[in-house]
C-alpha cells in the first residue's frame, strides 16, 4: 500500500479500519447531518487550517451548547478556475438548529463563507459510515482524482500529510473498539499496565530528551 489519500485501494483500507473503529456510533441518537463550506482559494493549506480552526470555534459557541458530540470529515476536491474546494461534513447528536442561525455564525467566524446545510439524519442508516466515505470511499476517491494531473495530486498529498481529515468531538471523542479485549502480558497474563515516562539528560549539553529521542541517537549515549 502506498498510503496516498488519492489512491482508491488505500482509501478502501482506511474505510474498513474506520468502519470497525466507529461502528458503535453508526446510528448516533438524535443525529443531524451538517455541511459547512469554505470559500474557494488557491491556498489549500490556509483553507484546511481555517476550516479546522473555524469549526473548533463554532463548537464553543452558544449555538452548539446542546450538541453532545459528533464526527466530522474534511473533504477536499481538486481546484477549478476559482481554486480548491474544501468543506466539512459533520454527523452530530443534536436537537435541530436553524440553518440560517448556523449560517450567520459560520460567516461571522470565516468572514466570507455562509453556505451551510443541515438535515435530520435520525433515520439514515449508517450515517457515520457515510460521512467517513467522503474521504475514504474507494469509488468516490477514484471518481474525484482519477483524471487529475499527478503534480496536482502531489500538491494535495503534501498539504494533507500528517493531517487528520476525520476527527471526533464531544462524547464521540476517545472511541474504542466495541468488545475489544484488553492487551495481556505474554508472561503473566496481567491486564493492568502502567506507562512510565523516562528521560535522559546529556552530561555535556544538559539537554533533556525523551526515551524515544535517546534511543534514536546515533550512536546512543553511554548510560550514566
Amino acid at each position: 500500500m502506498c498510503g496516498r489519500r488519492t489512491c482508491p485501494e488505500c482509501a478502501l483500507r482506511r474505510f474498513l479500519e474506520m468502519k470497525e473503529k466507529y461502528r458503535r456510533f453508526k446510528n448516533p441518537p438524535n443525529a443531524k447531518f451538517l455541511t459547512l463550506t469554505i470559500k474557494r482559494s488557491w491556498d489549500l493549506e490556509e483553507l484546511l487550517e481555517r476550516a479546522i480552526d473555524c469549526f473548533r470555534k463554532l463548537r464553543r459557541r452558544k449555538i452548539f451548547r446542546r450538541v453532545s458530540g459528533g464526527l466530522y470529515s474534511i473533504e477536499v476536491k481538486p481546484p477549478t478556475s476559482e481554486g480548491w474546494y474544501v468543506h466539512i461534513h459533520i454527523v452530530m447528536s443534536s436537537p435541530f438548529i436553524l440553518r440560517d442561525k448556523i449560517s450567520e455564525e459560520w460567516k461571522d467566524l470565516t468572514g466570507d463563507s455562509f453556505m451551510v446545510k443541515i438535515n435530520d439524519a435520525r433515520f439514515r442508516k449508517n450515517i457515520v459510515y457515510y460521512v467517513c466515505g467522503y474521504t475514504s470511499n474507494k469509488k468516490k476517491v477514484k471518481e474525484i482524482w482519477e483524471d487529475v494531473p499527478e503534480w496536482r495530486k502531489v500538491e494535495f498529498e503534501k498539504v494533507a500529510k500528517n493531517r487528520r481529515l476525520i476527527q471526533t468531538f464531544g462524547n464521540f471523542f476517545g472511541i474504542v473498539y466495541k468488545n475489544s479485549e484488553p492487551f495481556k502480558c505474554p508472561k503473566c497474563g496481567g491486564t493492568d499496565w502502567i506507562f512510565l515516562g523516562v528521560e535522559h539528560i546529556e552530561k555535556e549539553e544538559r539537554e533533556r530528551r525523551t526515551l524515544f529521542e535517546w534511543m534514536e541517537a546515533d550512536p546512543p549515549p553511554a548510560p550514566s
